[in-house]
C-alpha cells in the first residue's frame, strides 16, 4: 500500500537518511526490490544533489527508483531508458503541479550551498518541518505512476 510506503519513508527520513535515500528505499521496499546498496547509491543526492540546491533529493530518489522498477519491465537498454524518461517526466510534472518547483533551494527557501544558512536551517529544524511533505509526494507519485 502506498500509505505504508509513505510511513516507511517518513521513518527513514526522521532517522539518519536523507530525502533521496528515504524515497528510493521506501519505493523499492514496497515493490520488493530493495537492495543493500540503495542507501549508498543515493547518499549524495540530498540537499539538491550534494547541497547544491538543485533537484530535490526526494525527486532524484524517486527517479532512481523508477529506473530500478523499469529494469524488470524492459531488458533493452534504449527501451528501458525511454520508459524511465517518460515516467520521470510525469513524476516531475506532478511534483511541480503540487509544490511549484523541483529545486531544493525553492522548496526549502534556503540557499543550500551556503553552509551558514544550511547549518542555521538544521538548528531550527527547517528540514524536519518542510521536507517530509516532499518525501511523501515523491513516494506517492512514483508508486502511482509505476502501476500504469
Amino acid at each position: 500500500m502506498i500509505d505504508d510506503a509513505i510511513a516507511r519513508a517518513r521513518r527513514y527520513f526522521s532517522g539518519n537518511n536523507n530525502c533521496a535515500q528515504s524515497v528510493m528505499k521506501a519505493v523499492l521496499s514496497e515493490k520488493n526490490m530493495d537492495f543493500s546498496q540503495v542507501l549508498s547509491l543515493t547518499a549524495g543526492f540530498g540537499g539538491g544533489v550534494a547541497h547544491e540546491g538543485n533537484v530535490c533529493g526526494a525527486v532524484s530518489g524517486a527517479i532512481a527508483a523508477l529506473g530500478v522498477l523499469n529494469s524488470k519491465k524492459f531488458t533493452d537498454v534504449v527501451e528501458h531508458k525511454e520508459a524511465t524518461y517518460a515516467l520521470a517526466e510525469e513524476l516531475i510534472r506532478r511534483f511541480k503541479d503540487t509544490h511549484g518547483s523541483i529545486l531544493c533551494n525553492d522548496l526549502t527557501g534556503i540557499k543550500m550551498a551556503d553552509l551558514k544558512a544550511r547549518n542555521k536551517a538544521m538548528q531550527e529544524g527547517t528540514f524536519e518541518q518542510v521536507c517530509p511533505s516532499y518525501v511523501e509526494s515523491a513516494v506517492r507519485i512514483a508508486l502511482e505512476i509505476s502501476e500504469n
